[in-house]
Parts: structure tokens; C-alpha cells; sequence
């Protein structure tokens, strides 16, 4: 079992690189350091504590005591979820043999040094490191908008107490008020997820008798993923109520007004809105950034075989900072590279066979209760590039069974991945 000890006694320790050792000397097992605790860095975790008992001493540097998982949390907005249902403590997977969480915000990784700065100031030394932080919001990618400004005008795409403001904003949409959301650039977290968004809020208020809102979608893109399918359940379930608006019509959004809740773009003035969700551009997590793993992008290169940084020795990206393109960023690419990053690690520190660099990845989106569509595929590292190897992409022609279907297997997936990593 995992040793509880306080908070200054598990830094200082793991700081000196070592916690509460036996009388009996033996050498101290690889450190491996990982840096966020989403799905990609907890299943990381996960995976290699599953591994032989005391192999490898597996440190999990997270600062909140529990995990969001914010790609269920539009089916919150539906109606269809608890929010209580979508967070998960970290108490069942810090008590797991092997792992140690370190409740600290790590600041900056030293690749030189093998070390990660905490927020404190204490360095904590590693053998190798894996980081997993997601996203970070450019609050100064959209006109007149701020960190400020997302208290009246939420962007609910990182953390629980944004999505609460989303939340209680659409509770008390009045009927026939107006919504405006701001999908981001890509790449972003989770492509798909604002335009369910989108049918999720459109089936809440059609359910509480609110039919007569107007959701009005400004995009930056030109198109979007599962636009067709999406254009057509819009048109089947939500008739007169979501407009989908690119760039090419509304001419760029030229300013947001926290304070009277107006949007203006080149093609008109949106004022006196019910709701406004701004989703902005998007980097990987503040840690990557201030470490030097990300390029130009954003986003932190990778080496296709094993998810490694094309920037920095020892240390893997996984999960949505990472730069994998073709993979998504989405919650099951996270848990895909979870495991090769895993295989990696275990042969480079413990001479086991590396895995070799295959990843899948699988997103769905409801368009109503009960009828979801899917993209799926298949990647693979050859030839130094990641290569998608096959892919799938729901038909508007399929029949409502298997829609049906594809909504239970999402349910399935994310209860078994959900109780794997953090209830097991």
C-alpha cells in the first residue's frame, strides 16, 4: 500500500530522492515523473503501476484533488449527466503500490538537470518524465475578451468551475433569448465537442420548453469536424434553432462586450445575449510552454514511435499538448498513448520490450438522446511520420439502432477507462 505522509515530508523526501527507505538497503527504483493528472497523465500512472511491484517509483505531480473529464460534461448540459458523475478524486489511484501523488503545480522541467521545479520551489529529481498538462487558453485571441471576462462569459473548456458557469447561465436562458458560441481554431482540444455542445443546450431548452432560443454559432473555421452530421441533426431535432455562421459569412468576430453581453462581428451586433461561450484559441498547458517543449505551434512535438519530445531528452508528451497530428486531441488518443508512452518507459528504464508506436483513437458526439456519431481511426509510427491507418467516419444513412448502439458503446467506454484509471 501507498504511504500517507504529509505534504512537506513527501516533497522533502522525494526532493533528496528518497521517502521513508527501509533498514534493509536496496537500490531505489527508476523515478518516473509524470506531470498532470487527465486522462492521459493518470492513465500513464495507471499503467505503470500495473507493471511488477516496485519496479519503477512513479510520481504523479497534480495540484487539484480531482479530475473533471470535461468530454462527458455535454451531456450535463443535455440533461442526460450528474456533474458529480464526471469528477473523479484521485485517492483510489494514490493509493495504488507505486505511485506517489505530489498535490504541487509544477512550474518548469529541467531536462539538463532531471529535475521539475514545483510552485513551491522544491526541485524534484527524475529518471525520466512524462507530461500531460493539456491545454492552455490564449485569452487574447478573441477581441475585447479576457481571463476577467470568461466570469461573464465562460469558455467551460477547462476545469469544473467554468463548466458551472455555462451551467447556471443556461438554466435561466429566458425563452427566445439568444446564444452565442465562439468555437476555437484548430488545433484544439476535442474538435467535435462545441458543436454538441451546441446540441446539447438545443435539447435542454427544447425540453424545458424554451423552443423559441436561438443559438447562433460564429465560427473561426470554414468547416468542422462531423459537419455534416451534425448540419443534418440539427435540421431533424432542433428545427429554427442553432446557425452555424463561418468566417466567409460573419466576416470575423471584430469584438466581445463582457459587460453588455454583445457580440459584434463584420456581418452584425448580437446584443443583450442570454449566453455567451467564447471557446479560444489554444496552446499546450503552461508547463510545456514554459520548459521549451512546444514549437511555433504551441504544441510540443513528438516522436511518432514512442510520443518522446523532438525537444527535450527523457521526457514524453502525451494527451492534447502533444503535437501527433493526425490523432485527435481527444480523451481516448490520451488513453491510447498512455500505454505506448508506458512500453516506452519500461524498456528504456527496465530493459522490457518497447510497444512500438501504435495509437487508436475513437470520439463521439450526440446529437440528441440517444442517437450518436462516431470517428474513429487507427495511427501508426513509419518511416519517422505518424501515419493514420485506417479511419471511420459515421453515414447520415445509419439507422437509428445503431446510433442508439454507438451512444451505449460511448457510455461503456468511458465508465470501464474511467474505472480503470481512477476507481480500480
Amino acid at each position: 500500500m501507498a504511504t500517507a505522509l504529509s505534504r512537506r515530508t513527501l516533497l522533502g523526501g522525494l526532493a533528496l530522492g528518497v521517502v521513508a527507505m527501509p533498514a534493509v538497503a536496496r537500490a531505489a527504483p527508476p523515478r518516473v515523473a509524470i506531470v498532470g493528472a487527465g486522462f492521459g497523465g493518470a492513465a500513464l500512472a495507471s499503467a505503470l503501476a500495473a507493471g511488477p511491484g516496485g519496479a519503477l517509483d512513479v510520481v504523479l505531480v497534480e495540484p487539484e484533488p480531482g479530475y473533471f473529464a470535461l468530454c462527458r460534461s455535454n451531456l450535463v448540459l443535455g440533461g442526460m449527466a450528474a456533474a458529480d458523475s464526471i469528477w473523479f478524486g484521485y485517492d483510489e489511484l494514490a493509493r495504488r503500490a507505486g505511485i506517489r501523488l505530489v498535490p504541487a503545480r509544477a512550474k518548469r522541467i529541467d531536462p539538463d538537470r532531471r529535475t521539475i521545479k514545483l510552485e513551491d520551489g522544491t526541485a524534484l529529481p527524475y529518471d525520466a518524465a512524462a507530461v500531460a498538462p493539456g491545454i492552455a487558453l490564449d485569452f487574447a485571441s478573441v477581441p475585447g475578451w479576457s481571463r476577467e471576462a470568461s466570469e461573464r462569459m465562460p469558455h467551460g473548456w477547462i476545469g469544473r468551475a467554468q463548466f458551472a458557469l455555462i451551467e447556471r447561465q443556461l438554466a435561466t436562458v429566458p425563452d427566445g433569448g439568444t446564444i452565442v458560441i465562439l468555437p476555437p481554431p484548430d488545433p484544439s482540444r476535442c474538435p467535435p465537442a462545441p458543436y454538441e455542445r451546441a446540441s446539447m443546450m438545443a435539447h435542454r431548452l427544447r425540453a424545458t420548453g424554451r423552443g423559441g432560443c436561438r443559438i447562433v454559432i460564429l465560427d473561426s473555421k470554414e468547416r468542422f469536424a462531423k459537419m455534416a452530421l451534425f448540419l443534418e441533426g440539427w435540421e431533424r431535432y432542433y428545427p429554427g434553432m442553432i446557425e452555424w455562421l463561418p468566417p466567409s459569412i460573419h466576416e470575423g468576430i471584430e469584438e466581445v462586450d463582457p459587460a453588455t453581453m454583445t457580440v459584434r462581428s463584420g456581418f452584425g451586433t448580437y446584443r443583450n445575449c442570454a449566453l455567451v461561450n467564447v471557446i479560444p484559441a489554444q496552446t499546450a498547458g503552461t508547463v510545456a510552454l514554459e520548459s521549451g517543449l512546444a514549437d511555433r505551434s504551441g504544441f510540443c512535438p513528438v516522436r511518432p514511435e514512442d510520443m518522446g519530445s523532438l525537444l527535450a531528452r527523457d521526457i514524453h508528451v502525451l494527451g492534447d499538448a502533444a503535437q501527433a497530428s493526425p490523432i485527435p486531441k481527444a480523451a481516448s488518443a490520451a488513453v491510447s498513448q498512455s500505454g505506448v508512452v508506458a512500453a516506452a518507459l519500461r524498456a528504456r528504464l527496465l530493459g522490457t520490450e518497447p510497444a512500438g508506436g501504435a495509437y487508436s483513437s475513437v470520439c463521439w458526439s450526440l446529437l440528441a438522446p440517444g442517437d450518436s456519431v462516431v470517428t474513429s481511426g487507427d495511427y501508426a509510427a513509419t518511416a519517422g511520420n505518424m501515419t493514420e491507418i485506417s479511419s471511420f467516419v459515421s453515414s447520415q444513412t445509419e439507422t437509428s439502432e445503431l446510433r442508439h448502439k454507438n451512444a451505449d458503446n460511448y457510455d461503456a467506454w468511458f465508465h470501464e477507462v474511467t474505472g480503470r484509471i481512477f476507481k480500480q
